[in-house]
């Protein structure tokens, strides 16, 4: 090997501390990629999971459409009603028949199926962006669905329904004016995923909004289909309680009331 060899092999070699530099640089990169590609990855699984939600407001205005423009009941009596006017639950029996919750009107099926099928309906009533930890745990999916509907609505007839609510913050008093909940994404301690016996279908008084989308943001849909997104900032979201609209005689209602099927309609 001559001399030129021996210093154009030196010149092309990397030094430990060149090495050091680089992999310290990459390091860096990956931290400051991670929390972007994680942000992303919550902000997909907001789409997601809103994209859902769009689909269950079309089979909700569609069976009411299909029902007298009656939304559909709850999980049994006195939420459903038998009859033309929209009988049984808007989600069935064919959701809770291999779990260990019952609180579904025996042997009917879910309001939503025909319009979208078992097997969606199954998919399309668990949020993607919420994981399954453990059942009746209060944190995570319960497994089952992660909607709930607002209880005082079930048998409301679409053109009473109000275009808008006003939400107050529990951390801060504020208020907002907002399109009206009808079916909402529930905080899985407040009580969708808290205790056997309060794994219902129905959202109402302590109840809260699940706020587990960025922003601390929480997903609904409202009377019409449409889907909506409200923040609260940091803590949990609000109680049904503390959500109010006018009621079809003008007064102003809190949605946390638990009204019988078809009750909204004479408020």
């Amino acid at each position: 090997m001559t001399m030129n060899d021996t210093r154009s092999h030196r010149r092309h070699a990397f030094t430990l501390i060149e090495l050091l530099v680089v992999v310290s640089l990459i390091v860096l990169l990956i931290a400051l990629l991670l929390p972007a590609l994680g942000r992303a990855r919550a902000t997909g699984r907001d789409l997601s999971c809103r994209s859902q939600f769009r689909q269950l407001g079309s089979a909700m205005v569609s069976s009411a459409q299909d029902h007298e423009n009656r939304l559909p009941g709850l999980w049994s009596p006195p939420w459903t009603r038998p009859g033309r006017e929209g009988q049984g639950s808007i989600f069935g029996q064919e959701l809770l028949e291999d779990t260990p919750v019952q609180p579904y009107a025996a042997g009917e099926p879910g309001m939503l199926v025909p319009y979208l099928g078992e097997d969606a309906v199954r998919k399309l009533v668990r949020c993607p962006a919420q994981p399954f930890i453990a059942f009746a745990s209060g944190e995570g999916s319960n497994g089952i669905f992660d909607y709930s509907m607002i209880q005082a609505f079930p048998g409301a007839r679409l053109p009473k329904l109000p275009a808008t609510a006003v939400v107050t913050d529990p951390a801060d008093g504020t208020t907002q004016r907002v399109s009206t909940p009808v079916l909402v994404e529930e905080d899985p301690a407040f009580h969708i995923n808290n205790a056997p016996c309060c794994i219902d279908f129905g959202h109402t008084s302590i109840n809260r909004l699940g706020t587990w989308h960025p922003n601390a943001s929480g997903n609904y849909v409202s009377g019409d289909g449409s889907v909506h997104q409200v923040s609260f900032g940091v803590g949990p979201g609000p109680p049904c309680s503390n959500w109010s609209a006018k009621a079809p005689s003008g007064a102003i209602v809190s949605l946390g009331n638990v009204l019988d099927f078809g009750e909204w309609n004479q408020k």
